[in-house]
């Protein structure tokens, strides 16, 4: 039974492994995890490839058990060991069967847009973005823009802003709104954040989970009784998802 459990624990290490390495070659980890935990990844994946090994030359090397234990017995401990390692069998079979791994529509309705108050990273202070006539949002200056709209939502009435995202709905969001939204992650997927602007006016056609990019006018609104920068809609066009849906901002959240 020993060989058995050897051999098991091998093959779970090894279906581990490759499964790391199937993502990774297919440019799907980066929708579980942040680049920045790339490395941890790769170190898992050579971990369990060697230790996996390891174990299997270890199987082949086992002596045969003496046979003295019963047909109960053997029987009880086969079970107790497919429940104690099953479980590992569950996310393997899930790496290499799923494609889209991005959270779903009624899992991102549940957790709702973040809208906090952010302290971006150091890297950004410099963004002249806020002296342009047309403030554009991009990956790099998302948090920054939306922390300087926050900061000065007093005075934000009037200005106009281009950006990109896909449409989010709200159960309780009026046919005449939505929110042009960005997924955020800080280390995994399990961290992930919903960050986003209302926007309001002819935004019908507009479908669910769908990508636009839009240019809009700025004014104030409110959200979950919070006031907030609210896009008032001029033009949306349609356009691809982008290869990472992700935003990875290294940025502090406060209350």
């Amino acid at each position: 039974m020993k060989n058995i459990t050897n051999k098991f624990e091998a093959l779970l290490l090894l279906g581990l492994g490759l499964m790391i390495f199937k993502l990774y070659v297919s440019g799907n980890l980066t929708q579980l995890i942040a680049p920045k935990m790339l490395s941890y990844s790769l170190i898992s994946l050579a971990a369990f490839l060697i230790v996996g090994c390891l174990r299997m030359k270890k199987e082949k090397k086992n002596v045969h058990c003496c046979g003295c234990e019963t047909d109960q017995e053997k029987s009880k401990s086969s079970l107790t060991s497919i429940s104690k390692y099953g479980l590992f069998l569950i996310p393997i079979l899930l790496g290499f069967t799923l494609t889209n791994f991005t959270l779903s529509e009624d899992v991102l309705a549940k957790r709702g847009i973040v809208q906090k108050q952010i302290q971006p990273d150091d890297s950004a202070k410099n963004e002249t973005f806020h002296q342009h006539d047309v403030i554009k949002v991009d990956d790099k200056n998302y948090f920054q823009v939306l922390d300087y709209l926050m900061t000065n939502i007093e005075d934000i009435e009037g200005r106009k802003i281009e950006i990109s995202g896909f449409v989010y709905r709200e159960n309780q969001f009026p046919k005449n709104q939505i929110a042009i939204a960005r997924l955020s992650m800080t280390c995994c997927i399990v961290d992930a954040n919903l960050y986003g602007y209302q926007v309001n006016g002819h935004v019908k056609k507009m479908k669910t989970n769908s990508w636009y990019t839009i240019q809009g006018k700025l004014t104030k609104g409110s959200y979950n009784g919070e006031t907030v920068p609210v896009i008032q809609l001029i033009t949306s066009k349609k356009i691809q998802a982008p290869k990472d849906v992700y935003l990875y901002e290294y940025v502090d959240i406060t209350e």
